[in-house]
């Protein structure tokens, strides 16, 4: 049975790439019929089979959580609704990781948390074309400062972090004992909190804690170098998908060249009267509150929202709008513009390598690990 939930899968990840590439756009029909039946599967084998009434509901679990994750990307501005449907999709097919795979993580196996695997292998598995790609472009067009800040800018900051996770992890050593084993994850992640908030200072605590561990256990400093060179491999990423957004996948353009469908890098809205516009992504808010702890960031003021950056588009009113703002003065005739990735094709690279290899993600912690 579980060859024809690949197969299904297959079926669907072959017409929503063709539709994604073709027109942009994603259908319903080539969706949810096919995770209908991966919901059904579930019901029938949990309950009828396994007698198991949380399997049973397995699948209908996994339709939900895929719908979080990928609402989650949809409201950072960075998936379309086509894009979360195809993640619920392929995630009520395999609530749980396949049979076939080869490397697993502990949620995907208990627990049907299997979209976890799906949606970071779908980033992974592109992540080497669109980092020769986005190197190419900068290149052609000689934008060596761009360059330098994929991999020099906050270079050191990696290795900052590598340091005070390292420096947890002999703080825990140290009390490991006498505390109860339940709080030992606590301890390593209030003492983490501690040192960075603490910057420099940390920074000296963590060198002295880090020594004393290097002089009781020399193996740890091979651990934080395999970490340090992760957390710099993500730095890499970030900083490329940053570039990526700015200077590959985005546009200026007149209120004249703006096309129905087309999809805002920008908020436009009113707020006490005045026309404002914020061009800070999606992700360096999501970015800006992670270091402020303050879920206010996330958020845009206004009383009245003009025009959003979803992947969505813009529609023909909203141009219109726009158009008229434009020659009542009220807004500069300069709007940024993001050129769409069809997403569909990524996701069903990921589903493959899900099914018939594991979670790649998983596979990096491990080899990070030193396992």
């Amino acid at each position: 049975m579980e060859f024809l939930l690949i197969a299904l899968g297959v079926i669907m990840g072959i017409l929503t790439s063709y539709t994604d590439i073709k027109t942009g756009f994603i259908e319903d029909k080539h969706v949810f019929p096919i995770a209908g039946i991966g919901v059904l599967y579930y019901l029938y084998y949990g309950l009828a089979v396994k007698h198991d009434l949380f399997y049973a509901f397995s699948g209908l679990i996994g339709l939900a959580i895929g719908f979080l994750l990928g609402y989650l990307l949809y409201l950072m501005g960075g998936w379309a609704s086509g894009d979360v449907v195809i993640l619920m999709g392929y995630s009520a097919l395999f609530p749980y990781a396949s049979s076939y795979a080869k490397i697993v993580p502990p949620y995907a196996a208990r627990y049907p948390l299997h979209s976890i695997t799906l949606l970071f292998n779908s980033i992974l598995a592109v992540f080497p074309f669109i980092f020769f790609y986005s190197l190419a472009v900068l290149v052609i067009r000689r934008k060596t400062t761009r360059l330098k800040e994929i991999f020099i800018d906050k270079w050191l900051k990696p290795f900052e972090l590598a340091l005070w996770i390292s420096a947890a992890f002999v703080i825990l050593r140290v009390v490991g004992r006498a505390i109860p084993p339940q709080f030992g994850v606590l301890i390593w992640a209030i003492a983490i909190v501690i040192l960075a908030k603490l910057q420099k200072v940390g920074d000296v605590v963590g060198i002295l804690l880090f020594a004393y561990g290097a002089f009781e256990t020399p193996e740890i400093i091979y651990s934080y170098l395999k970490l340090a060179a992760t957390f710099y491999t993500f730095k890499v990423f970030f900083s490329l998908v940053k570039v990526l957004r700015e200077e590959v996948l985005t546009k200026r353009v007149t209120v004249d060249e703006l096309k129905e469908w087309d999809i805002l890098g920008e908020w436009i809205y009113e707020k006490d009267g005045k026309i404002y516009r914020d061009r800070e992504s999606s992700f360096d808010k999501v970015i800006r509150a992670l270091k402020t702890l303050n879920l206010n960031a996330l958020r845009v003021e206004y009383d009245k929202l003009i025009a959003p950056p979803t992947a969505e588009g813009l529609r023909k009113e909203d141009i219109e709008t726009l158009k008229a703002l434009v020659n009542e003065g009220k807004l500069e005739d300069e709007f940024v513009v993001r050129n769409a990735m069809p997403f569909a094709p990524a996701l069903f690279l990921g589903f493959l390598i899900s099914v018939f290899y594991g979670d790649l993600f998983w596979w990096l912690v491990l080899k990070s690990s030193g396992l």
